[in-house]
């Protein structure tokens, strides 16, 4: 069967073409060029031109022309830093394997999860069976915990009070005091710690990846079996920490 039309597809659709446009014209278009070249009247695109405009993707000039907005810079360095992060963190994350014992995850954001994009595997024979292209939730994973941690606590905020919080194991936080004391302590802390809340039986270390914005463009997890946990939880969080320190380096963070 055919599926029906995307609610609210046409309005993004020419959102995006207006978008274009202004980014395509190096002196940037007035309405009535805006208007002519994309064929929308001028209530329409007065509406989109408003919606662009308060969420920062364009701004408009003394010269009443509209330009991209600043806030497309930091979308565009985070795009980037996301296509590169895999090759750029392969190492330290195979190092952080071997220094550890234990698997090893790279995620990134996608809407309101997380989704993991590479895993290093440990070379023992009981590990945490996940793959790539699995995706977590924040509140109960390690590396959704980080990334909460290293964003502005404004944004943070309005992330945690629109997630659902449905418990995964007997042990998942699905309080959201509680999940706000566990960011903060996270923040803290540099890392956070998954206790049995998103599998049974597997205790995970998070940290995030931050861009040269000082924003998290990813998360690194260690992933161990809790009979195998060592009392010094160290051994996890500490090489975590300079790991990935040592790739937001990279990134200018």
């Amino acid at each position: 069967m055919k599926p029906g039309p995307v609610q609210g597809a046409q309005s993004f659709s020419r959102s995006m073409a207006v978008l274009q446009c202004v980014a395509d014209d190096p002196s940037g278009p007035s309405v009535a060029e805006l208007a002519r070249r994309l064929e929308l009247t001028r209530p329409t695109l007065y509406r989109i031109l408003a919606s662009l405009e308060a969420e920062g993707l364009i701004r408009q000039g003394r010269d009443r022309r509209y330009v991209l907005g600043s806030r497309l810079i930091g979308l565009a360095h985070r795009a980037l830093a996301q296509q590169d992060i895999r090759a750029l963190a392969r190492g330290r994350l195979e190092a952080l394997r071997d220094e550890t014992g234990e698997t090893v995850h790279l995620a990134v954001r996608m809407l309101d999860e997380m989704v993991y994009i590479d895993k290093v595997e440990s070379p023992e024979l009981v590990r945490m069976a996940s793959t790539v292209g699995t995706r977590v939730p924040f509140h109960t994973s390690s590396v959704g915990k980080a990334f909460l941690a290293a964003l502005p606590t404004a944004e943070a905020e309005a992330l945690i009070g629109r997630l659902e919080l449905a418990a995964v194991t007997d042990r998942s936080v699905t309080d959201r005091d509680t999940l706000h004391a566990r960011i903060e302590t996270a923040r803290r802390l540099g890392y956070s710690a998954d206790e049995e809340e998103n599998e049974t039986g597997i205790v995970c270390f998070g940290s995030a990846i931050r861009d040269a914005a000082g924003l998290p463009v990813a998360s690194v997890s260690v992933s161990v079996p809790n009979f195998r946990l060592r009392a010094d939880r160290a051994a996890y969080w500490r090489p975590l920490l300079e790991r990935c320190a040592a790739i937001s380096r990279q990134l200018g963070g």
